[in-house]
Formats: structure tokens, C-alpha cells, sequence
């Protein structure tokens, strides 16, 4: 993955000091796009080891996001940056903060994938395919923003949020049908119902990344009252994500 976008010459900051941010945020980043891109396969086919490899390896997310806290506190301290490369280091801190919990929320999913087991057969699975790997497209779009000037991609991303939201909604009614259709499966149903809104939240700190991106290029910060399409905190009914 390549490196977090080059910045202006407001301050010599030294070269090597934004250079180690960015390759650190390009290996937090390829470990968080690996960990989705793994609980992608274990949503599509039973695969116990692969969500335990999901697991195990998100102390390495955890671990570059504390180096990268420590490189840019160092920065901020004794190189005092300005202007866009100001911008540049605070964005590069509070992007990494939404890749840790996007890493954090993939492990989650990944426990919540062993506890249902074969049962996930008993469930909407291509729905649920659907809306990870749209998510995972949005995290795959963002991270190569992170290497090029792109505000009008920049905004497509923002607005795909919506369709994220729709899709979770759908989802969430399906689980609905299946829990309301044999009582047997509301546990395994519950489980997935946590799982598929780790999916919409990654959906969410995916948007929150491209407004990071937003505001190192145009040194200004979008409106925080987005309005949201997410809807399952009202519904008690299946259908009701279609009215």
C-alpha cells in the first residue's frame, strides 16, 4: 500500500520525519486491509483458522498505531510544523485511530464468525458477503487517497456511507425474518446482528479517514452532522428497512 500523501513546503519539518509517518501508515493500513480482507473468506466458508489468524494478529495493528502516536507527538514537539504539514501529521495521528479500531472491530468479527460456526449456512450469507465486501472496497479506495490528491474520489466516499447504511439495514431486516421464522437460531441470529454493525461501523471510520484526507488537502473540516441512512435502531420488524 502506498505511503499517506506527500504535503507543501509551509515548514521544513525533515523529510525523514513525515517519510516514517507515512510508511508507518501504509503497514498499519496493508495489516487492516489483510484482516478484512480475511474476514471476508471466513463470511464466505466456515474457516475457523483463518478467523483465529484474524485474531491473533491485530496486536501488530496495535503496535503501529502506538509507534505512530509516538512519532508524531516527537514531531509535533520539536519540529513544530505549520500549515499543511501540520495538517499532514494531526491527520496521519487521528487516521490511525480509526485503522485501530477498524482492526479492532474485524477481530471482533472474526470471534463472533467462530462462535456461529456452520450455522452461518442458516443465514443470509450473500447478504452479508455484499455488504463486507462493499466496505472493503471503501477501505481499498481510501488507502490509495492516501498516496494521490483526489478531492472529487474523496467525496464519492463520503457519499458511499449511504449505501453502506442501506445495505446494513437490509441485512439487518433479513436476520429479522430469520430469528422471527425459527426461534432456534436467535442466539447464532443475535451474533450475526453484531457482527454485520461491525461491518457498518468500519463503514463509518472508513468515512472518517477520507474527511482526515479532506482536511489535509483543503485545510478545512466537513460539516460533523452527516446524516445518516442507518435505520436498525428503530426497527422491530423485518420489513421495515424497506419503507
Amino acid at each position: 500500500m502506498a505511503d499517506v500523501v506527500g504535503v507543501g513546503t509551509d515548514l521544513p519539518i525533515g523529510e525523514s520525519n513525515l517519510a516514517n509517518l507515512r510508511s508507518l501508515t501504509g503497514r498499519m493500513l496493508g495489516h487492516v486491509e489483510e484482516q478484512l480482507h480475511l474476514v471476508g473468506m471466513c463470511i464466505e466458508r466456515d474457516d475457523p483458522d483463518l478467523s483465529q489468524q484474524v485474531i491473533t494478529s491485530d496486536f501488530q495493528v496495535d503496535q503501529l498505531e502506538e509507534r505512530i502516536l509516538l512519532s508524531t507527538v516527537s514531531t509535533l514537539a520539536l519540529r513544530q510544523p505549520l500549515g499543511r504539514n501540520l495538517r499532514e501529521v494531526v491527520g496521519i495521528l487521528r487516521s490511525a485511530t480509526d485503522l485501530e479500531r477498524i482492526g479492532d472491530l474485524s477481530k471482533n468479527t472474526a470471534k463472533r464468525l467462530l462462535t456461529i460456526g456452520p450455522m452461518m449456512d442458516q443465514l443470509p450469507r450473500p447478504a452479508m458477503v455484499q455488504l463486507h465486501h462493499y466496505v472493503a472496497d471503501q477501505l481499498q479506495i481510501v488507502g490509495d487517497l492516501m498516496a494521490v490528491e483526489d478531492p472529487e474520489t474523496i467525496q464519492g466516499v463520503l457519499r458511499a456511507d449511504d449505501r453502506i447504511d442501506e445495505l446494513h439495514n437490509s441485512v439487518f431486516g433479513e436476520l429479522m425474518a430469520v430469528m422471527k421464522n425459527d426461534q432456534a437460531l436467535i442466539a447464532v441470529g443475535i451474533q450475526a446482528l453484531f457482527m454485520t454493525k461491525n461491518l457498518e461501523r468500519i463503514g463509518d471510520h472508513v468515512t472518517n479517514i477520507a474527511e482526515n484526507l479532506y482536511y489535509i488537502h483543503a485545510g478545512d473540516v466537513l460539516p460533523t452532522d452527516r446524516p445518516k441512512s442507518d435505520v436498525t435502531s428503530f426497527m422491530l420488524d423485518e420489513k421495515e428497512h424497506t419503507s
